[in-house]
C-alpha cells in the first residue's frame, strides 16, 4: 500500500521523533487529529509501516551507537581488562569470528577438549590479538607530567593563597 504524505509524515513524527499519535497527526495536518491518530495506529498497514520503521532504525542508528560504544570501552585505559574483554567477545562474535556462528572447527570446543595443536592455535590467535592491541607505554613520559602536574598544582595552590591573603587585608 502506498503511504499518502500526510501518513509518511505521521509516521515520522510518531516513529523517528517519538512524537505520541496524536501530536504526530496534528503536526501532519489532520483536521481531528485524535480520531486520525487512533484510525493511524490500529491500521495493519501503519502498524507493519511503524514495525519496519523501528526495525530499520534499531539496525541502522543503534547498531552504531553500539558499535561506538564497544570500540570505546576496549580502547579505554580507564576501563577495566573485564570490560575490555567482554567488548572484545561481543565484537567478535557479532562479527562471526567467534562463538557459535563463527566459522572455525574450534570454537565450539571446550579448552579440555583441544588438542595441543589446536590450543597452540588459538594461544598463537591470542598472541597476535594482543600484540595488535598493546600500546608502546614511555615511563619517562608518564612520571614527567606527572611532576609538570604537581608543579602546576603547587602554584595554582599558592596563588589561590597569595589572593586570599590579599583579600583578607
Amino acid at each position: 500500500m502506498a503511504f499518502t504524505e500526510r501518513q509518511n509524515e505521521f509516521l515520522h513524527n510518531h516513529v523517528k521523533l517519538g512524537m505520541n499519535p496524536t501530536q504526530s497527526a496534528r503536526l501532519a495536518g489532520y483536521a481531528d487529529p485524535k480520531h486520525s491518530a487512533f484510525q493511524l495506529v490500529y491500521s495493519p498497514a501503519m502498524i507493519a509501516k511503524m514495525r519496519h520503521e523501528r526495525e530499520k532504525r534499531l539496525h541502522a542508528d543503534l547498531a552504531t551507537t553500539a558499535t561506538a560504544t564497544l570500540k570505546a570501552v576496549m580502547e579505554s585505559e580507564e576501563a577495566p581488562a573485564s570490560a575490555k574483554v567482554s567488548a572484545c567477545r561481543t565484537v567478535l562474535e557479532v562479527c562471526s569470528l567467534l562463538g557459535r556462528n563463527s566459522q572455525k572447527a574450534n570454537d565450539n570446543k571446550s579448552l579440555s577438549d583441544m588438542s595441543s595443536e589446536d590450543l597452540a592455535v588459538l594461544i598463537g590467535s591470542l598472541e597476535d590479538t594482543k600484540q595488535a592491541m598493546a600500546k608502546v607505554v614511555d615511563v619517562n613520559k608518564i612520571a614527567t607530567d606527572s611532576i609538570v602536574d604537581a608543579e602546576v598544582t603547587d602554584i595554582v595552590e599558592r596563588k589561590s593563597d597569595s589572593l586570599s591573603d590579599d583579600l583578607k587585608d
